[in-house]
């Protein structure tokens, strides 16, 4: 039964790729691309007939379509994520870039240079498609300026400086590095389908199926991706240590392992590779999309506003003058209740009032008598 179902799938998934094939040859684009709005793409999508005269080796759109890909990322940089986000334009403008006498494209790094010290002191809309799922987003990142007291490094090879388009930086460090990279490499990644020897090498490094995602590899050797490419490397790496970068769709986390090959060069688990088993688009929990929603339904504070109160005249009250404390003072406990009534009463003292009993009355006294 396992192996019909997997025959079906492997059927399904030819069928879909010799589809891709299809849409390929005729010029366009991969469904994962499609996200992209098409003014962004206008600068590097060309007819076939101004690619061949262009003296280009390869007419195949979607092997060249290329953005600035996040490379690195600072931990208080949060808009953006490494290996996954593709800047692919900046203001709804489609990236800067000039062509070799190839007819290869590469980005215009000083008139990019330029777009971001005219942002100084404001903020820069960015175009960014991601590969989780093939997703497109605008995020808002704030430009500073750049302290004129701060020093940094001028590099000194020409070619650099060149690239640079001999442009100076006017702003902060934006707290990411990119790197001009095609798309497509973003799809080189392999789906950990199960796990087939218990004890192996996947199980005791922890991969988990169908949640995993081996996205890359030590020394870059998953970069050029391929089908058979992470079995020849793991062939190659008997009797030795490998370390892989995974991806798990449930905690939307990165994380590496280290894998120790047997001798026999088998990984232990199944993967899949291919436009099925690319990765899928995060899921927001409940209480993440609840509070996406709830910020989404603040209104932005504005001064101009009917219900906005701006008081005409509003001055600080002053601050409270303390008063010195005199050093002969002595320190006294606080007043009872009792006491602080008492303090209005007549303090002379109270006549002594005969006291009544139920006694009788003593005999009167005899007078003497008198002569």
């Amino acid at each position: 039964m396992f192996r019909i179902a997997k025959n079906l799938v492997r059927t399904f998934e030819q069928s879909v790729q010799d589809t891709l094939a299809l849409s390929q040859d005729s010029g366009n684009l991969d469904a994962f691309f499609q996200s992209i709005p098409p003014n962004l793409l206008s600068s590097q999508l060309a007819s076939p007939a101004e690619v061949i005269s262009e003296g280009a080796k390869h007419t195949n759109v979607n092997e060249t379509l290329s953005g600035l890909r996040v490379v690195w990322v600072d931990e208080m940089q949060l808009q953006l994520q490494s290996f996954f986000d593709y800047i692919v334009g900046f203001n709804d403008d489609p990236v800067p870039v000039v062509s070799n006498q190839h007819g290869f494209s590469y980005p215009d790094y000083g008139r990019i240079t330029c777009i971001f010290n005219e942002h100084c002191g404001r903020t820069l809309k960015v175009n960014i498609w991601s590969a989780k799922g093939g997703t497109f987003r605008d995020e808002y990142i704030s430009v500073a300026l750049k302290d004129s007291d701060d020093l940094e490094d001028v590099s000194l090879n020409h070619d650099e400086r060149r690239l640079s388009g001999g442009e100076a930086r006017q702003f902060q460090a934006l707290g990411f590095k990119i790197q001009w990279t095609p798309l497509i490499a973003s799809t080189f990644t392999y789906h950990i389908l199960n796990v087939n020897i218990p004890g192996g090498p996947a199980q005791s490094a922890g991969l988990i199926p169908d949640e995993d995602y081996i996205i890359g590899c030590q020394d870059g050797l998953l970069a050029t991706g391929g089908e058979t490419l992470l079995q020849d490397i793991v062939r190659s790496r008997a009797n030795y240590d490998l370390v892989l970068y995974v991806y798990n769709k449930v905690s939307d986390c990165v994380r590496p392992i280290t894998v120790h090959i047997g001798p026999d060069g088998r990984l232990g688990c199944n993967v899949g590779y291919g436009f099925l088993h690319r990765i899928p688009t995060v899921k927001q929990r409940p209480q993440q999309a609840q509070q996406q929603q709830q910020r989404d339904d603040l209104v932005p504070f504005s001064a101009e506003s009917e219900t906005a109160f701006v008081p005409s005249a509003f001055t600080t009250a002053p601050p409270v003058l303390s008063k010195k404390k005199s050093k002969n003072k002595k320190a006294t406990q606080p007043l009872a209740m009792d006491e602080y009534f008492n303090e209005g009463r007549d303090k002379s003292p109270v006549a002594a009032k005969p006291v009544e009993t139920d006694l009788p009355a003593p005999p009167p006294q005899r007078q003497p008598p008198s002569n």
